[in-house]
């Protein structure tokens, strides 16, 4: 794929330079490597290549003169330069996705089609895609990584490992390095399958001096004198370059080589003697000040030189004196100085002239941010001291890093900025807010957002009235969404109408964020009728934009969400479809969106007994919905994949996903997502026979959640409905189905006031089988048959099915009843029988395959391994700390160990890799 070296094409975001992902220009001359370049064609399948050395030693022309060749062979070669700011993850992946982009648009079209548009879906997600673009590429794929020693943040660290450790084998990867990666390569490969070429080996040969000096063509030299100029220089190509340069004043090789011994460690002198002292006047000042750039361009070096001081031609003079420079593309845009050079050049400037660095940092910021450069503007503005000049850079792009999704990039330059500085800056403060926001960080987006409230005085601003109001709209827009993250539905709902009440021109997108929290806090009010006043309005237009958009999607979502929450499960199915359908199209398959469309339609999928398209829509998607789907998606999510796990006779499997998803409610403090899936898994505890267990549960929650939801509103009412439920199981389960029913009378007489009916269908289940189970026949009954009447208008089927004989029981009576009768409840009832037949007949669904890590010392310690096995069973950290008599903090590490060693980030993940599906053991014996 053909990109010119700065292009502005959305494809491409505005913080990654692409001369990063450009292999330097060979110099002229160069001196070919043949043996090197051999060893390097006969490297074995999946393999990785290691290039060590100092300096001067000619690593990255080697790579540079690999790549060349791989080209020529119509091979796909992915090249990234590192430095020591690749430490964001997100923006480092987003490199390693343009870079194969520039080799092949085939290999990097799912990632890059994510990176583009769904910022919220993992970097783990997004380097699997890749990987899974170059294993099916089917032709052989080479990525450069060179100065990989420069990698040192830990996050960013962790995607090079995956991406070392995952790699197919068609990718072979090479790095150089001027010491050893702090990667750790050996623990990824086998010793045959390690390749390592270092400084021994870089040396230039006598052979390679020859043919170094014949083609530089400036001294003639016997082979004694190249002998002893090699010898002096221990085959260091930099040391051979300073004396090719140095022959030009002195003529005598015997001299040269005599002052190049020891040049190395000392080559600032060195450097200044043999090549500085030589030059111009006016070329060395040129190479001092251009010296705090990374890349060269003439008109950037005017810039910092001052208009007609003919960069272009100093640059042209240097190449051709083959003074340390070289061009890093084609058309001789950009270039850059050796490191050698650079750094003396960068210390002697700091000596001599201390006072010029901030200037020619100035100067750089300015004309970076001419070019719309914004982050080497913001480099150079910081390295010049200039914080408030930084600030308005990051200022200008802001929005539209914001509207790109590049919300960690932002984030990150921001954090550069002192507070002072950023304080009264609304246009860098909201932005700010925003991705908080979209990054799923709700405390810290909150903190924002009241530091802003707090600044933003009317009276003390000399904008126009008509941007205070704006303002203030867009604050209550991003607020009613921090408040949909918190679960605070009543201020969402009132932020929501008061920012849509703006008559104050906003984006789109924050109106429609507005909008998401209006009907966020109508759905958890019970006023559906006025989301499908709302959606009647709003529909065609959904429906009918172009390209799918995240407040869209959003927006999108809440009609879908109230639609299965009120029981329209047929609507919702119908919402989260189309939006599936086209989330997939745009931003393809394993999109943090999709993930979420995805979740819900298994969810309403399973409940209506399609079990195959259940299956389907929660495969692979698990990790992403822990790590980005909002409170409703995960819950979905992990509720229909523990059902699904534990139809497959997997409840060891199912208690372990609903701890994954535990885990990250607490984290989140989401205590409505947390008490859903206490429900549940009290639910299987009992279908397990466990009461014990299960009563424990309960008691333990008693303690708080009373005082925290009951009698409240809102929110409050879903986590109270799940409360009661786990509750009232094991009040049954204990044959006090009398005190369930007093705890589910008042609670199905709400859920019915605010309209929740599909939770009112699963309360009134439960209350129909207390009812049975106190003797209270015709009472049960008649209360079943208005539970069949609502589930039939639902479409609900396996709320039924999962009560199990309690409710296959009361169905039989129904059926006994009725008699020959038939009418649509008859029919319903039939229906259901059916499907208690079938769940109870059918055998298990076969396993996914998943490969087993075979457990070596260096994979999983014994003890790491005892913990995993009993995180098979579905124990809690505190199940697990009783079991083997470790604190829960020691468990928590040994996990945290274990996933770092997995290179998984959930418990179902780890125990799906080491054992596969399908462990069970007797959690009795615990």
């Amino acid at each position: 794929m053909e990109v010119s070296s700065e292009s502005t094409d959305r494809q491409w975001s505005v913080s990654l330079i692409q001369t990063k992902m450009i292999a330097p220009r060979l110099p002229p001359g160069c001196v070919q490597r043949p043996v090197l370049l051999k060893r390097l064609c006969k490297r074995p399948a999946r393999s990785i290549t290691v290039v060590t050395a100092p300096a001067g030693f000619g690593k990255t022309t080697l790579l540079a003169g690999w790549c060349e060749a791989l080209s020529e062979q119509k091979h796909p070669v992915a090249w990234l330069s590192l430095d020591g700011e690749d430490d964001d993850p997100q923006q480092f992946g987003a490199y390693l996705v343009a870079a194969f982009a520039r080799a092949s648009a085939e290999i990097s079209s799912q990632a890059q089609q994510i990176l583009n548009n769904d910022p919220l879906t993992p970097i783990r997600t997004v380097i699997s895609l890749l990987l899974n673009g170059i294993a099916a590429s089917g032709r052989r794929v080479f990525l450069v990584l060179d100065d990989a020693d420069r990698l040192t943040a830990k996050p960013v660290l962790a995607i090079t490992s995956r991406l070392l450790r995952y790699a197919p084998e068609n990718l072979h990867i090479l790095l150089g390095a001027r010491g050893e990666p702090a990667l750790m390569v050996g623990q990824f490969r086998a010793p045959e399958e390690l390749v390592r070429i270092d400084v021994d080996d870089l040396r230039f040969s006598i052979a390679d001096a020859q043919a170094f000096f014949d083609r530089k063509g400036a001294v003639l030299l016997d082979r004694t004198s190249i002998e002893l100029l090699n010898e002096a220089t221990e085959g260091w190509v930099a040391g051979l370059q300073l004396a090719s340069l140095a022959l030009r004043e002195v003529g005598d090789a015997a001299r040269v080589a005599s002052n190049l011994i020891g040049a190395g460690s000392g080559i600032d002198s060195y450097l200044n003697d043999t090549v500085l002292a030589h030059l111009p006047r006016p070329m060395l000042k040129f190479l001092l000040y251009t010296s705090i750039l990374e890349r060269l361009a003439p008109a950037l070096c005017d810039a910092i030189m001052g208009e007609g001081s003919g960069s272009g031609g100093k640059i042209d003079w240097l190449e051709r004196h083959s003074v340390f420079i070289r061009p890093l593309d084609e058309t001789r845009n950009w270039y850059r100085y050796h490191a050698l050079l650079s750094d003396a050049l960068r210390r002697r400037l700091l000596r001599q002239m201390p006072q010029q660095v901030p200037l020619l940092h100035r100067r750089a910021s300015h004309w970076f941010a001419g070019a719309r450069l914004w982050p080497e503007a913001v480099r150079h503005a910081l390295a010049a001291g200039d914080l408030e000049q930084a600030a308005q850079w990051v200022e200008n792009c802001a929005t539209d890093m914001l509207e790109r999704g590049e919300l960690y990039t932002l984030l990150g330059w921001i954090g550069k900025l002192p507070p002072d500085v950023i304080k009264g800056r609304l246009r860098l403060r909201m932005p700010k807010a925003w991705a908080l926001v979209f990054s799923i960080q709700p405390d810290a987006a909150s903190r924002e957002i009241d530091a802003v409230t707090n600044e933003f005085r009317p009276e003390c601003r000399k904008d126009s009235r008509v941007l205070e109001e704006a303002a203030l709209a867009e604050i209550n827009a991003v607020s009613a969404l921090i408040a949909t993250m918190v679960e605070e539905s009543e201020r969402a709902l009132e932020l929501g109408c008061a920012a849509q009440a703006s008559m104050a021109p906003t984006a789109p997108w924050v109106q429609r964020c507005a909008q998401y929290a209006q009907l966020f806090g109508l759905m958890h009010a019970g006023r559906f009728d006025l989301i499908r006043e709302i959606r009647d309005a709003v529909g065609e237009r959904v429906e009918q934009s172009q390209e799918p958009d995240y407040s869209d999607m959003f927006r999108r979502s809440s009609f879908g969400v109230a639609a299965f929450v009120h029981g329209d499960l047929s609507e919702s199915r119908r919402i989260f479809e189309a939006m599936f359908h086209r989330i997939e199209k745009a931003w393809g398959h394993s999109s943090s969106c999709a993930t979420w469309a995805a979740s819900c339609l298994a969810a309403i999928y399973y409940e209506c007994n399609e079990l195959p398209e259940a299956r389907e829509m929660i495969a692979g998607r698990t990790t992403i919905a822990l790590e980005s789907s909002p409170l409703t998606g995960l819950m979905r999510h992990i509720l229909c994949a523990a059902r699904l796990l534990w139809r497959d006779g997997q409840t060891g499997s199912a208690l372990a996903i609903l701890e994954d998803g535990r885990q990250a409610a607490v984290s989140r403090r989401w205590l409505r997502l947390k008490l859903a899936l206490d429900a549940e898994t009290v639910r299987l505890l009992l279908a397990d026979g466990n009461l014990a267990q299960a009563r424990q549960i309960a008691d333990e929650l008693g303690k708080s959640v009373p005082i925290l939801c009951e009698g409240r509103t809102g929110c409050a009412v879903d986590a109270w409905t799940s409360y009661c439920l786990l509750q009232a199981r094991v009040l049954i389960a204990g044959d006090r189905a009398d005190d369930a029913i007093q705890l589910l009378t008042p609670l199905l007489d709400n859920l019915a006031a605010t309209g929740r009916r599909y939770s009112e269908v699963v309360v009134s289940l439960l209350f129909s089988c207390a009812l049975a189970q106190c003797g209270a026949s015709e009472k049960a009954l008649g209360a079943f048959e208005r539970t069949l009447c609502m589930g039939r208008a639902s479409g609900m089927i396996n709320s039924f099915v999962d009560e199990g004989q309690p409710v296959r029981a009361l169905l039989q009576r129904f059926r006994q009843v009725s008699g020959d009768v038939s009418n649509v409840e008859t029919a319903y009832a039939d229906r259901l029988l059916t499907a208690f037949d079938a769940f109870g007949n059918s055998p298990a669904a076969s396993p996914m395959h998943v490969e087993a890590v075979p457990m070596s010392p260096d994979v999983l310690s014994a003890r790491e391994f005892e913990v995993l096995k009993h995180v098979a069973r579905g124990l809690s950290n505190k199940e697990i700390g009783r079991s083997l008599k470790l604190a829960p903090e020691t468990v928590k590490w040994h996990l945290k160990n274990i996933f770092e060693k997995l290179d998984v980030s959930s418990r179902i993940e780890a125990v799906q890799r080491v054992f596969g599906l399908g462990v069970e053991e007797d959690r009795s014996a615990m």
